[in-house]
C-alpha cells in the first residue's frame, strides 16, 4: 500500500491499543525512512505511554538512539529531559546502557562535569554485576578529561562499594597509579587498607606485590612493618576460621574447618609466624 494507508493501519493499531513494543518500533522506523522524524518520535512516545518496564526498554532504547542520531547536540535540553524521563522508573537491570548513552551525549555535546555526574549516578544505579565495568569506564573518562589525579575520589568510592575481589583489584591499580605519581606514602596507605581483605593464604600475589613495592621504594623498617601486618592479618583470618569451625561443630556435631574454608586449612596447624 501507499505511505498513507500504511500509516493509517499503524495508527488504527495504536488507537485500539493492540500494539506490541515491536510494532511501535517498526512504525517509528517506517516513519523515519519516509523522513517523518517528528512523527516517528511521537509514535515512540505513544508506545512509551502504553507499556511499562521492562517491555518499554526496547522502545526507549530505539527512541533515544534515533533522537541522538537525528539531532546530536542541537536539542540538548530536550534530549536531557528524555533521558531523565527514561531513568525515572528504569530498573537497575536496564540502567547501564541508558546511562552510557546519556554520558556519551554529555561528553560529545554537553559539559564534562555533567558527564561525570551521569557516571557518578550510574555506578549507584546499575546492577551489582555491572558496577565494576561502569567504574572502569568512569575512571578512564575522568583521567582523559581531568587527568589522573581526579580519579582518586572515584577509586575511593569504588573500593567502598565493590565486592571484595573487585575492590582488591581497584586497590592495586590505585596504589600503582600513586606510585607512578611518586606518591609513595599514599600508595603504602592503600596497600595497608587493602591488606585487611587479603588472607595471605588465599591472595599471596597481593602480598608479593606489596613486598616488591617496599623493596623498591621503602626501607628495612617499612618492609618489617609490612611483614608485621601480614602476620596480624593471617592471625585474624585463622581466628575467624576457628570460630566458624567451632560454631559449626556445635550446631551440627560434625564437620571440620576444611568444610568451611578449604583454601584456609593448608598448614593451619603450622606455626603461623613462619610466613616468610
Amino acid at each position: 500500500g501507499t505511505f498513507k494507508t500504511t500509516k493509517a493501519v499503524y495508527d488504527r493499531i495504536l488507537d485500539l491499543k493492540i500494539a506490541t513494543p515491536q510494532i511501535i518500533i517498526n512504525y517509528g522506523l517506517f516513519l523515519k525512512e519516509n523522513n517523518y522524524f517528528e512523527e516517528a518520535f511521537k509514535a515512540y512516545e505513544k508506545g512509551i505511554s502504553l507499556f511499562k518496564w521492562p517491555n518499554v526498554y526496547d522502545i526507549w532504547n530505539t527512541y533515544l538512539s534515533e533522537f541522538l542520531a537525528r539531532y546530536g547536540g542541537s536539542k540538548l535540553e530536550r534530549a536531557r529531559d528524555l533521558f531523565e524521563q527514561c531513568l525515572e522508573g528504569c530498573p537497575e537491570k536496564y540502567a547501564k546502557n541508558i546511562f552510557l548513552l546519556y554520558s556519551k551525549l554529555e561528553e560529545d555535546h554537553g559539559l564534562a562535569r555533567h558527564a561525570m555526574a551521569v557516571y557518578d549516578r550510574a555506578v549507584a544505579a546499575v546492577e551489582k554485576k555491572d558496577q565494576f565495568e561502569v567504574f572502569n569506564i568512569y575512571l578512564r573518562k575522568a583521567a582523559e578529561i581531568y587527568g589522573v589525579t581526579r580519579t582518586r575520589q572515584i577509586y575511593e568510592k569504588a573500593i567502598e562499594v565493590l565486592t571484595e575481589s573487585e575492590a582488591r583489584e581497584m586497590c592495586e591499580r590505585f596504589a600503582e597509579m600513586e606510585t607512578k605519581l611518586g606518591e609513595i606514602d599514599r600508595a603504602r596507605a592503600i596497600y595497608g587498607h587493602c591488606s585487611q581483605m587479603c588472607d595471605p593464604r588465599v591472595t599471596p600475589e597481593f602480598w608479593q606485590h606489596w613486598k616488591d613495592f617496599e623493596v623498591k621504594h621503602g626501607n628495612e623498617d617499612t618492609l618489617r612493618e609490612m611483614l608485621r601486618i601480614k602476620r596480624s592479618v593471617q592471625a585474624t583470618y585463622n581466628t575467624q576460621v576457628n570460630m566458624m569451625a567451632s560454631a559449626m561443630m556445635q550446631t551440627s556435631g560434625t564437620g571440620t574447618i576444611s568444610d568451611l574454608a578449604p583454601g584456609l586449612t593448608l598448614g593451619l596447624k603450622d606455626d603461623m609466624w613462619r610466613l616468610e
